[in-house]
């Protein structure tokens, strides 16, 4: 009998990434650490805009800081502000994870309040 081949883990992880720094890159390398592939979402510069001010790097220059981190395997341009089930799924994460740092939207919603509910959260 073969030996079941084990599902790999894909973590979401999303974020700004403005002005990415030790910390971003230190809590990269934990997501990454809780699972086999780490995709991180990257926010538009329209949605960082609306919900905590306007960047300071454009998106295109954001998505290119974040593919330069070793413990990223795939960057999704444009992420939504709010992560929600339908995303997770459609790039087949198990579970997304955030630090301690509460993500509001700019009417005071946590970002990651539907992940939460549904236990995907970590």
């Amino acid at each position: 009998m073969e030996e079941e081949k084990k599902k790999p883990v894909r973590v979401w992880v999303d974020g700004c990434f403005d002005m990415v720094h030790f910390g971003h890159a230190n809590f990269l390398r934990i997501a990454k650490s809780m699972g086999d592939y780490l995709v991180v979402g990257v926010h538009t510069d329209e949605d960082i805009t609306l919900h905590k001010g306007p960047p300071v790097f454009d998106q295109e220059e954001r998505y290119k800081m974040v593919r330069g981190i070793k413990w990223v395997d795939e960057v999704v341009p444009g992420a939504p502000y709010v992560t929600c089930i339908e995303t997770l799924d459609k790039y087949n994460c198990d579970f997304c994870v955030h630090g301690d740092d509460i993500t509001m939207t700019a009417e005071g919603v946590d970002t990651y309040h539907l992940v939460k509910a549904a236990g995907r959260y970590k």
